[in-house]
């Protein structure tokens, strides 16, 4: 069996020459000899490690060098092959959006809304730069030029919610889609006066309501007497609607994603004669069918259906948009200038989009200014319309059934009052609501109604 060689580290680098152990090196190719002054082999050592360990870590320290250098090639390297990778692009960047776990809980609505808005960004980045990169290569100048377009288009409180959509999407995805800035971040927000829609006059709700047709006309009077948003009316089922009780009970679909919070409607008489027409054998499923279908296409189809039927009865929706009397005067002076050879009238238009003055969302308010008029408390009001704001939530109070179905039916019928003689102010609303609500009193009941309404009168005629 062959005998494992040792390395001689007693001897290594010494020399003997007689009784004294001599350090023996290579310098610049030349060999050096240098005397210990030693005789013990022991001591020879340790002089000769203190004489050759600064040497040796010199070169240690070259080695360790060129390692390092080796590694940060090799990380370049890694660095370029990532680089050169495809990340998100912009067309793929809403869903690559949807499927991160770590994005906020949002909505099904609010989600649809924030869709609308990337893919607007979108398509505009598409028609600038047809290449249409990945989203970490979206320049700050790119981002401003959008912006810029943007601002030409809509008003100061949508282009605030462009920009911080789209630097949400960026933040969201800023690992998987290797993005290193957020161009959106740097875009200055816009301020803007809240522009809130007012709520229609009793003889204008007569008039619409005399207007409207079929699923139109109950999408209305459920604006009108529920004070539902847009997207909770058109989409309303059947299993949320309780005829036997007379209410109608569901979860909001803002803030559906966050709060879960049910709210419980008594359904008004007028409403309920609405929906009693509509065959039992019917009732499954959506209550608006055709107002479902064109909500869920697209909302904002249905919200131009509802201005349309606004602007019909002469009720001004926008600065930009002609009541059925303007539209015909404007097309009779258009004759008229044909007649005589003049040049056509036109309408001047604001540069950006006019925030609307009446809209479907004015039913709610209409809502609230009825239950008002009627002697509802706030309170009830704001249980009642279910308002989304915790600075309002914390001011709820929950009412029962009982007082909701008083509340509403303080609410008069106004789907068939067109002069302002039928109710001249809130007075008479509220006097009518009071009257219809007599209508359905026993005898004894209004016995004692009637007692009841003469202590008010003595009591006010001894205060004056």
């Amino acid at each position: 069996m062959a005998r494992e060689l040792k390395e001689d580290t007693d001897h290594k680098n010494l020399l003997k020459r007689g009784a004294v152990w001599y350090i023996k090196r290579m310098v610049d190719g030349k060999m050096l000899v240098q005397s210990t002054g030693e005789t013990d082999l022991g001591k020879a050592r340790l002089k000769r490690d203190k004489v050759l360990n600064p040497y040796n870590l010199l070169d240690e320290k070259d080695r360790v060098q060129a390692v390092l250098a080796r590694v940060a090639t090799v990380d370049q390297q890694l660095a370029k092959i990532e680089d050169e990778k495809p990340a998100t692009t912009i067309a793929h960047g809403w869903q690559a959006y949807l499927d991160q776990h770590n994005r906020p809980d949002t909505g099904p609505e609010t989600l649809a809304v924030y869709e609308g808005q990337y893919e607007a960004f979108s398509k505009w980045f598409k028609g600038a730069y047809p290449k249409a990169p990945e989203l970490r290569h979206v320049t700050q100048e790119q981002a401003d030029r959008y912006a810029g377009h943007l601002l030409k288009q809509v008003g100061a409180s949508t282009f605030n919610r462009h920009m911080n959509l789209l630097a949400l999407v960026w933040k969201v995805l800023g690992k998987t889609a290797r993005i290193d800035a957020n161009p959106w971040k740097q875009i200055g927000r816009k301020r803007f006066v809240a522009h809130s829609r007012r709520e229609l006059t009793i003889e204008e709700l007569g008039a619409v309501f005399n207007t409207a047709k079929g699923e139109m006309r109950t999408l209305l009077a459920l604006g009108t007497f529920c004070g539902l948003r847009l997207g909770d009316a058109a989409s309303l089922e059947w299993g949320s609607v309780d005829m036997v009780r007379g209410i109608i009970t569901f979860i909001p679909r803002k803030g559906a994603g966050r709060e879960n919070k049910r709210v419980t409607l008594p359904i008004h008489r007028t409403l309920y004669d609405m929906l009693a027409e509509i065959p039992k054998g019917a009732r499954r499923g959506s209550v608006l069918p055709t107002m479902a279908a064109r909500y869920n296409a697209f909302d904002g189809a249905l919200a131009k259906d509802v201005a349309r039927v606004f602007l019909s009865c002469d009720i001004k929706t926008g600065a930009n948009k002609l009541t059925k009397t303007e539209r015909e005067a404007l097309e009779q002076s258009k004759t008229e200038a044909l007649a005589e050879g003049r040049e056509l009238p036109t309408i001047k238009h604001t540069e950006k989009r006019a925030s609307a003055d009446v809209g479907f969302h004015s039913l709610r308010h209409t809502f609230v200014s009825l239950c008002a008029a009627g002697g509802v408390s706030q309170s009830v009001v704001q249980s009642l319309v279910g308002h989304g704001s915790p600075a309002m939530t914390q001011h709820y109070t929950h009412i029962g059934i009982e007082t909701a179905q008083k509340a509403i039916a303080l609410i008069p019928d106004v789907t068939h009052t067109n002069t302002p003689a039928e109710h001249a102010d809130a007075t008479d609303a509220k006097l009518a609501a009071v009257v219809a609500q007599l209508d359905g009193l026993t005898d004894g009941q209004l016995k004692t109604a009637a007692k009841k309404i003469r202590e008010i009168v003595e009591k006010r005629k001894s205060t004056k």
